[in-house]
């Protein structure tokens, strides 16, 4: 997980995760105050955003997820949300793998780190990374949000995502 404000992306050394992610950040930052709701294709099916409007939840109402085939980049635009990580690695699975929505949700367990993802805040999760997002703050009951899908092919340097392969993915 890396987790961060936009306007530090550079300072953070954030341009070596590669061109695709590069890219996204570019095109957040080129977004209209209040963009369209829906999927916006950047780069096809190699990039593409949904940009959503969701009700907070408390903890037990939300879920971890991992995904196999997208790297998540989650962006706040208005509104505030808490999201819990943990390894996937952690925690058992909850049902079986999605292959069509790409999730695998997993059983609750103890999160690991939390951020507060306010406008102008983002967090990067792998497929290594378990992320419980659209957690309420008080005061924030929902959150303007957008989630950035990079291909794990596109994410970092060129081979950088065979190491996501060489890991046991559990059934």
């Amino acid at each position: 997980m890396i987790y961060g404000k936009l306007d530090c992306f550079e300072a953070m050394g954030l341009a070596s995760l590669g061109d695709a992610v590069a890219h996204s950040v570019a095109w957040i930052r080129g977004l209209p105050a209040d963009p369209k709701e829906g999927r916006l294709a950047l780069d096809g099916d190699q990039i593409h955003a949904l940009v959503v409007r969701c009700i907070t939840v408390s903890p037990v109402e939300s879920r971890f997820e991992t995904h196999r085939r997208y790297v998540d980049l989650h962006y706040t635009l208005a509104g505030a949300e808490v999201i819990e990580w943990a390894s996937r690695d952690a925690l058992a699975n909850d049902g079986e793998y999605d292959s069509e929505k790409d999730v695998l949700y997993h059983k609750p367990g103890p999160a690991l780190a939390t951020t507060v993802n306010a406008p102008g805040y983002f967090s990067i999760f792998t497929p290594m990374d378990a992320h419980r997002p659209a957690i309420r703050i008080e005061g924030d009951e929902q959150v303007f949000k957008l989630v950035v899908k990079i291909a794990i092919e596109r994410f970092g340097a060129p081979n950088h995502h065979e190491r996501f392969k060489t890991q046991p993915i559990l059934a």
